[in-house]
């Protein structure tokens, strides 16, 4: 038996590994119920089925717990499936979670690094005062670091959320260079705190689910109003300048799912390379799955497949 990540699954392995379970439904074929699974560690997914249950499959098997799997690896519908044979849940002492949940490739520091230095460029006081309120709070400043900016699209792993962030202030300034227009303290803030209600809207134990205050009130709406809070407890705040840093945040989805609609050209800014970062990231996570050169699975949120070339390629 090997003791392998699923990205490195081959079909006709046998492997004995810890998984986290993403998702876990019974279902009935001819001979009865069995147990259709997606499990997942810190290097991806993958889908399983328990065709002959035990009592703790049927009645006590949920996502979000960590277990203990025996199986062999095979292929279903042109994909790797996971045939289990035995499964049972993990002993806290017997897994890291570092080895369960994807992880960003920067370190704590080296994310942290970038944030503070993004914040030092801002000029104007007040925008500054306010931004580094957040990194001020050292609690609110780790949950920060170690949140997810996605449960399965973009960024959706342990430090992906200040990942992202930085990505999407930095990318604003390089599209400001062209536009003397811009106000690049809109764009920092904007980049740096547009998803910060994430930390919130997450929940990252054994996998990385939505919270009650995540469905119900969303991310947008948490960010503003801690913006709003803590703009409060600065002296003097200009009001019309919250307005319009509040804007950056309320409208940075762009059309879709967002209380407002970009009316500043840095929120137009905000928006688009959010986009970008965002779909970079997802593009990756799929170019991932993929394996080699050529043409991905049918991406549903996109509808369409995606043609990865290989890094490199014969016409440089």
């Amino acid at each position: 038996m090997e003791s392998k990540k699923i990205a490195d699954f081959a079909i006709g392995d046998s492997v004995v590994a810890f998984f986290s379970v993403r998702r876990r439904e019974v279902r009935e074929f001819t001979r009865g119920k069995f147990i259709s699974l997606e499990l997942g560690d810190a290097s991806g997914r993958i889908p399983a089925v328990v065709w002959e249950p035990d009592h703790f499959c049927l009645t006590d098997l949920e996502a979000g717990m960590v277990v203990k799997v025996r199986g062999t690896v095979n292929e279903y519908q042109n994909r790797k499936q996971l045939t289990v044979s035995r499964i049972r849940l993990a002993l806290d002492d017997e897994y890291d979670l570092e080895n369960i949940l994807p992880h960003s490739s920067q370190t704590p520091e080296q994310r942290q690094n970038r944030i503070f230095k993004l914040t030092e460029q801002i000029e104007n006081t007040y925008i500054r005062t306010l931004v580094e309120s957040f990194w001020e709070d050292e609690q609110f400043l780790e949950r920060f670091l170690n949140a997810a900016a996605g449960k399965l699209w973009h960024h959706a792993y342990i430090g992906g959320l200040s990942e992202h962030s930085a990505n999407v202030a930095e990318l604003a300034l390089r599209v400001a260079v062209g536009y003397d227009s811009l106000n690049n303290d809109y764009l920092i803030f904007g980049g740096l705190l547009h998803d910060i209600g994430k930390v919130d809207s997450y929940a990252t134990t054994t996998a990385i689910n939505y919270t009650d205050q995540g469905r119900l009130v969303g991310h947008i709406c948490i960010a503003d109003t801690w913006i709003y809070e803590r703009a409060a407890r600065i002296e003097s705040f200009p009001p019309a300048l919250l307005t319009k840093l509040r804007h950056l945040i309320l409208s940075h989805q762009g059309e879709f799912d967002t209380p407002v609609r970009p009316m500043m050209p840095e929120a137009f800014v905000i928006y688009y390379c959010d986009e970008i970062d965002s779909k970079i990231g997802a593009l990756d996570r799929i170019r991932k799955k993929t394996e080699t050169p050529g043409w991905s699975e049918w991406v549903k949120l996109l509808e369409r497949y995606i043609y990865f070339d290989s890094i490199e390629t014969e016409d440089k």
